[in-house]
């Protein structure tokens, strides 16, 4: 047995080498589990190159040949120390742009264009932490800080921006909100006769789990909330005008509204739909403008056009899980001659200013807008009346005073653009087309299906007939159709037969039976479809 045995200084050596190894290589892994973090090494290899630095870090610039001469155009933003022959190390001090020259033996110029960047490091991290759910990427610059991305809810954009202001003076904000920030608004304006509501003096509400809407003698709109156990017996003592709720949309508020109207109650003047963006406002006018002259320099005057009538302004800023943030701001202007002044016309305003939170779909209901009309009805005996000079003894004229409240009702809904293979082939209209005088007066139809002039399309189920004195075409000939006679089979039986024999099968003749087509414009195997006139007129046999 052979035995080789190590000196006892080689095993040392050996546990050093394998020391320094290990240590060599645990920085190694830190910077390639770090992944972003830059080499300290910066090897100068071209005439010109260009390097990003971060505030408090430091480079080492390798050149192959010896450094004579080395140069920073900006002492305050980068320092330089030698560190060897062909080495030196940069320290970025400030953020800001400035150059590093480098000359060799020979005389040529290396030029590196340095970047100096702030440290976002610390708010990097804590914008991931507090906002696992956004993407968020932060670029500090000499005194400020450029902040882009996206978020998932809309109220998380300013929570950032108020962590990123605890570490710069100054914040630019290019983050973006996902999901849908377009916001429809549908938009009903009501004229609500106060007067006309006390003669009938009707009470209603409409109370659900999480809202009511109530309705007194004193005013349009009760107050809407959350329904309480003494809310209830409160409502009748309610006197208060200007009120706004939020309406469900399975309510009975619209019914009432209807019934309003058709009684001559309520007054519809405008129902617009108006389509923005989160944070945008958006507006409409009913109205008209009134020309007023204003004074101007050297004695002049000049026109300008003011606007009066109903004017509606909306702000919608969505917050995320089809919550919605509204602002409205209405306000009802109109001309007053005795208000005015020189000759300028003066208006009579009334305005409000409410906000509200509320989900996708709901409806918000604005009152309180209140203003006096004086209405003359003419009254008198018919034909009679209407004769001239003696007509005034059998007509006579009553003024009333009406004191009209406006209703607002706002509906916002989030939308979305369509892809154009989501774009639906059909829409209303599309499957009717225009009557002609005939249909119209002649047969009383309103409209008539979109067919082309030979009717449906060839293949598709559909109405097929003569259309503007056309003919169907004669039919094909008469398909003759035999059922095939069953062959006679002789039955040989061996052995003594013991009874009279069994009679021979009698062969039947053939027999005919006709088939006709139903229709004679589609070929065989298409689906079965109606005969007759294009239109709506009834099949007669």
């Amino acid at each position: 047995m052979i035995t080789f045995r190590r000196p006892m200084g080689f095993l040392k050596r050996y546990g050093v080498a394998c020391l320094l190894l290990a240590v060599a290589a645990a920085p190694a892994a830190n910077a390639q589990d770090l992944g972003a973090a830059p080499s300290v090494n910066f090897s100068v290899d071209a005439p010109n190159q260009r390097l990003e630095m971060m505030v408090n870090s430091s480079r080492i610039f390798t050149l192959d040949a010896k450094i004579p001469k080395a140069q920073v155009n900006n002492p305050d933003l980068l320092r330089l120390t030698p560190l060897a022959p062909n080495k030196i190390q940069v320290s970025a001090l400030k953020p800001g742009v400035t150059q590093v020259n480098l000359w060799n033996e020979s005389g040529e110029i290396h030029t590196i264009d340095v970047i100096i960047i702030g440290d976002g490091r610390e708010l990097q991290m804590l914008l991931e932490t507090e906002f696992p759910n956004s993407s968020v990427k932060v670029r500090p610059l000499a005194s400020s800080v450029v902040l882009s991305g996206y978020v998932d809810r809309p109220e998380a954009v300013s929570r950032i921006v108020a962590m990123a202001e605890d570490y710069y003076p100054k914040v630019i904000n290019n983050i973006s909100v996902g999901g849908v920030q377009q916001v429809m608004l549908k938009v009903k304006v009501y004229e609500v006769s106060r007067t006309k509501l006390r003669r009938l003096g009707i009470d209603w509400a409409a109370i659900g789990n999480e809202y009511f809407v109530s309705q007194t003698v004193g005013s349009i709109l009760g107050p809407a909330g959350v329904l309480t156990s003494g809310t209830r017996d409160a409502l009748a003592a309610t006197s208060q005008t200007v009120q706004f709720g939020v309406i469900g949309s399975s309510t009975q508020f619209y019914g009432f509204l209807e019934a309003l109207r058709q009684n001559n109650v309520a007054k519809l003047t405008s129902e617009p739909t108006l389509t923005t963006v989160s944070g945008r406002p958006a507006s409409f006018l009913a109205g008209g403008q009134v020309p007023i002259q204003v004074a101007s320099g050297l004695g002049t005057t000049s026109i300008q056009f003011k606007d009066f009538g109903t004017r509606v302004d909306f702000v919608p800023i969505v917050l995320g899980n089809g919550n919605l943030k509204l602002e409205v701001r209405p306000e009802v202007s109109e001309v007053d001659a005795s208000l005015a002044v020189n000759g300028t016309p003066g208006f009579r305003t009334r305005r409000a200013d409410t906000a509200v939170e509320m989900k996708s779909g709901q409806s918000m209901a604005l009152a309180g807008l209140i203003q006096e009309k004086i209405e003359t009805e003419s009254r008198g005996v018919p034909y009679l009346a209407d004769m001239p000079w003696i007509g005034a003894a059998f007509r006579r004229n009553v003024d009333r005073r009406n004191e009209v409240e406006l209703l607002i009702i706002v509906t916002p809904e989030l939308v979305g653009a369509l892809n154009p293979e989501e774009v639906p082939c059909e829409y209303p209209g599309s499957n009717t087309g225009i009557v002609d005088d005939c249909e119209l007066y002649g047969r009383g139809y309103v409209e008539v299906p979109a067919c082309p002039p030979g009717g449906a399309m060839m293949g598709d189920p559909g109405m097929i007939g003569p259309y503007e004195g056309e003919n169907i075409a004669p039919g094909p000939p008469v398909i003759e159709m035999s059922e095939p006679v069953p062959a006679v089979q002789s039955t040989q039986m061996h052995g003594p037969t013991f009874g009279p024999a069994p009679a021979a099968p009698v062969a039947l003749p053939p027999t005919t039976r006709t088939v006709e087509a139903s229709n004679t414009l589609q070929p065989a195997g298409a689906e079965p479809a109606l005969i007759g006139p294009v239109g709506y007129d009834a099949l007669r046999f």
